[in-house]
């Protein structure tokens, strides 16, 4: 995901479909900041967030990429980043719990 810095909209978003979603079960979100990721750890995180998947696999997510308080602007987002997308699987109904 890109973040222009000239960017003068307030909102972005993550929009996606996935195949054989659970349903009742929301996508997880994730989104790092490129320069500050390091492998292995979480280092990076911005932002994490859980959105709803509609009947068809669709889901959609915006957040604030801009602030405005008392007509100062502060950016939230600005460059690149990594979004990650999770989501609940089913199991093989064979499988054993232990």
């Amino acid at each position: 995901m890109q973040i222009s810095e000239n960017n003068k909209l307030p909102w972005g978003f993550v929009e996606g479909k996935i195949a054989n979603h659970v349903a009742g079960h929301p996508v997880i979100i994730q989104i790092f900041d490129n320069d500050e990721i390091i492998p292995g750890n979480s280092v990076g995180a911005v932002h994490f967030a859980q959105t709803i998947v509609n009947e068809d696999g669709s889901y959609e997510y915006k957040f604030r990429v801009l602030d405005s308080n008392n007509g100062k602007i502060t950016k939230i987002f600005d460059g690149n980043y990594t979004v990650k997308i999770f989501k609940v699987v089913y199991l093989q109904p064979n499988l054993d719990v232990i």
